[in-house]
């Protein structure tokens, strides 16, 4: 019996505290309500809010004192309840598909599935590392874009304010998985393009910078995961922290972002200028010279973009409202990750473009093992000879060679003129 009894007792303190807790919901917080009496004796939020409504300076006054004085919960309750009072409507969030991201993950969906085509056809060099890792980095774009939609069903574009609870620590737990997966996808599709131009140029200069750019790029990956991953301690602060309710620290997330973004625009500039060099050198017709330096500048969208995300960013640095503040950084993010799996799969495409219409491509029949000639002059002088030599080579963009090419250089004609 006195157990019975003792358990409707904890059923009934059960109820009586949940209805409380949604009764507070309702009204404003005791310590708005003392921020209320200390400011103003002609105006009270128990009795008439229209004296509020009508006065542009008391809002922002009792505002001022609830975010200085009472929790972070209770200062997004007295907003929120202030702007309901008012009738203010609140902000409404963007919808879940937008065009804005879903054509990039279109466009790098088709460029996928063409640099797939291509390879399984035996174009663009066959299979290689750089196939590998451009796969990962897709599928990791498409998870990005997949968390951008459950951003915004948990709140993100609106104010934070406006948004449950329990709803804003999920936020933060869908933002803490998009940031770690941005670092190492945007990574991965350039490791992958390095890792595709040196199956093209052999050079050891240009080797060595693709090598030293490889490296880099791991290391921007891995290094800024991890920051993402440990930049608050103990780690649940990185989605628990807003409340401002746990002890512990978190580093400069602005800082961290911005310095990101720089480093991934240079290291995208250098990715440009070193292929496009490289082709300007080749002694190609100009029109053809023209079409693959296109194809490589072409990636200079990404950077475009990347230049983009970053000037947003710092004009709309977030503060407590940060469900809004940081909507135009991931808008911008989403779409470099998608971008920046397209232009890693352009060769490809060209490739099976030069297969299947080649009157694109400089207007030649397309041939097995050929795709383009030209030749390209290497004069070697001596002290006593004085010889001249002329050497002829052929740009494959097709088949795949021993060396593992995707743009081969074939020495087809190497002997001596007077």
């Amino acid at each position: 019996m006195r157990v019975n009894l003792f358990f409707f007792a904890v059923l009934a303190l059960l109820i009586v505290g949940i209805q409380a807790a949604e009764s507070d919901a309702t009204l404003f917080p005791s310590c708005a309500i003392t921020c209320d009496n200390k400011l103003f004796s002609n105006c009270s939020l128990t009795n008439d809010t229209s004296c509020f409504c009508d006065s542009g300076s008391r809002p922002t006054a009792l505002l001022d004192c609830v975010e200085i004085n009472c929790t972070t919960k209770e200062f997004f309750t007295t907003k929120s309840l202030y702007e309901k009072e008012c009738d203010i409507t609140p902000l409404k969030g963007p919808s879940t598909v937008q065009a804005a991201t879903l054509i990039p993950l279109i466009l790098a969906s088709f460029f996928f599935v063409v640099r797939l085509i291509a390879k399984s056809s035996g174009l663009a060099g066959g299979w290689g590392l750089d196939d590998y890792t451009i796969i990962v980095s897709y599928v990791l774009g498409v998870a990005i874009y997949v968390l951008n939609i459950y951003m915004i069903r948990s709140g993100f574009g609106q104010n934070i304010w406006d948004v449950p609870f329990p709803t804003i620590t999920r936020f933060y737990q869908y933002f803490q998985g998009l940031a770690v997966m941005y670092k190492i996808q945007i990574s991965l599709a350039k490791i992958s393009v390095c890792l595709f131009l040196l199956r093209i140029f052999k050079s050891r200069t240009f080797r060595y910078l693709a090598y030293a750019l490889i490296g880099i790029n791991a290391a921007i990956g891995i290094c800024w995961a991890l920051v993402d991953s440990f930049r608050c301690l103990p780690v649940q602060l990185t989605w628990t922290g807003w409340k401002n309710e746990e002890p512990g620290q978190c580093i400069d997330f602005i800082s961290s972002i911005l310095v990101n973004c720089l480093v991934n625009i240079f290291v995208d500039f250098i990715l440009i200028v070193m292929p496009v060099y490289e082709v300007i050198k080749l002694q190609l017709p100009l029109q053809k010279k023209l079409s693959v330096a296109l194809m490589f500048i072409v990636g200079s969208v990404l950077t475009i973009i990347a230049i983009i995300r970053v000037v947003v960013f710092w004009n709309h640095r977030w503060g407590a409202n940060q469900t809004l503040g940081l909507y135009p950084l991931i808008h911008w993010t989403v779409i470099e990750s998608q971008i920046s799996v397209m232009c890693a799969c352009l060769p490809a495409f060209r490739a099976i473009a030069g297969r299947w219409f080649p009157q694109f491509l400089g207007g030649t029949t397309y041939r097995t093992n050929q795709a383009y000639t030209a030749d390209y002059y290497n004069n070697m002088s001596t002290a006593s000879s004085k010889i001249n030599k002329s050497v002829t080579y052929s740009v494959n963009y097709e088949s795949r060679s021993a060396t593992h090419s995707d743009v081969e250089l074939l020495d087809i004609d190497s002997r001596p003129r007077p």
